[in-house]
């Protein structure tokens, strides 16, 4: 400021000196107001985040709730927001009501921040809500690492099955008048027909399969059988679910330990 001064100062005394402060002529930049300013000479303060623009953050972080972990072969596509399919990517991230989609011979894994992560294939779609993974064609096979940061339900034509800590096989057919498979590799499973509804528990190694429809617990009950051990271990040799991806399932030991236990 002083430096400026100094040329202000000549300047008034030689005329022949046209002084201009930061690109601007004398008469323009010298303000008078209690002191001597030179506009346009500070530098400009970045503009202020507002409450609002903070609180945007970690809305948006929040917002992420699973990624796509692998992909095996094609097509497997998200419909993210409810807009139009897109071809899915590795480590893209989804959100609650966001779709996932496999055809043909296509496997998708996805992990969700609660720390259950699921396998689909056959044709299947699954929607993201709050606390529930909605299969509504398809296959998947679901697990969880470590302990679960809250409750984590597969709702399905049939009803719901509720994940602990488990690894459970589903099974809807394209039929839609054929019964959902429900399978517990290891672990427990609780499914219900209706939200608040009784349970039925299915132990390692124990299978159920539920008609659209049904509305009878006390048959649901009857109905849950565990597996042979021979076709426990055709179908874990076989499962595109479990063998299909790059990296063993983690409960892999555990459902071996299943299926060596079965008669």
């Amino acid at each position: 400021m002083q430096q400026v001064l100094s040329r202000i100062a000549l300047g008034l005394r030689d005329r022949s000196f046209n002084p201009t402060v930061c690109g601007r002529s004398l008469a323009i930049a010298l303000v008078v107001a209690g002191g001597v300013a030179i506009a346009g000479c500070e530098p400009t303060d970045p503009p202020v985040e507002t409450a609002q623009d903070q609180a945007a953050i970690p809305e948006k972080i929040a917002s992420r709730i699973a990624t796509i972990q692998d992909i095996v072969a094609s097509p497997v596509s998200v419909s993210l927001a409810q807009a139009e399919p897109q071809p899915a990517q590795v480590n893209q991230t989804l959100a609650y009501g966001d779709q996932i989609r496999t055809a043909d011979q296509a496997l998708a894994e996805v992990s969700l921040v609660t720390g259950a992560v699921f396998r689909i294939g056959g044709d299947a779609a699954l929607t993201l809500r709050p606390s529930q993974l909605q299969l509504d064609a398809g296959q998947m096979i679901t697990w969880a690492e470590g302990a679960l940061a809250e409750p984590v339900e597969i709702v399905t034509p049939a009803g719901i099955a509720g994940i602990r800590g488990t690894t459970v096989f589903v099974n809807i057919a394209d039929d839609p008048n054929a019964p959902v498979e429900i399978f517990s590799w290891e672990g427990e499973v609780a499914f219900r027909l209706t939200e608040g509804g009784e349970e039925v528990l299915l132990t390692s190694g124990e299978q159920l399969f539920v008609s659209p429809g049904e509305q009878s617990v006390d048959a649901l009950r009857q109905q849950v059988q565990p597996l042979d051990r021979a076709t426990a271990q055709q179908r874990l040799e076989q499962s595109p679910l479990i063998n299909g991806f790059s990296q063993p399932i983690p409960t892999r030991e555990a459902i071996e330990a299943t299926v060596d236990a079965l008669e």
